[in-house]
């Protein structure tokens, strides 16, 4: 992407929002976007909820691996963290062999230490991909 490219968002955010009661803040600048939970556990839990009660299924791998390509798409990056760190880096500044393997696409990282102590198993983590998608979804509107 090249700046000006009119697929590139650029994004600014200071929200604080409840997610079934556990509170969620989301800020962005630029191309930037940090998403921080203080229960990441219960965080994944209910959008896997939300996302099954809208895709029929909870979100999985290649859930996660179309919102890390969407949002590469368009020059943003999106960082979820928990209370022991950083749980998961997604989009235009991640390149990732592991997270190609792992998750699909370069464009998606998780990264270990925080994911195994703020967010139990992997596959949870495509839970924080369905709350992305439906950000980056809005915005495009």
């Amino acid at each position: 992407m090249t700046p000006g490219d009119d697929r590139t968002l650029d994004v600014t955010a200071d929200l604080r929002v409840e997610v079934d009661g556990v509170p969620v803040r989301v800020r962005a600048s630029g191309s930037e976007i940090a998403v921080t939970s203080a229960d990441v556990r219960r965080l994944f839990a209910a959008v896997r909820v939300a996302g099954g009660a809208a895709t029929q299924g909870s979100p999985g791998r290649a859930d996660l691996a179309r919102v890390a390509d969407t949002l590469a798409g368009h020059g943003l990056t999106a960082r979820l963290d928990g209370p022991a760190g950083r749980v998961l880096s997604l989009g235009a500044a991640v390149d990732s062999a592991a997270g190609s393997g792992l998750l699909g696409s370069r464009h998606a990282r998780v990264h270990p230490a925080g994911a195994l102590r703020s967010s139990g198993p992997v596959p949870a983590l495509a839970a924080a991909a369905l709350v992305l998608l439906v950000l980056v979804r809005r915005l495009r509107r």
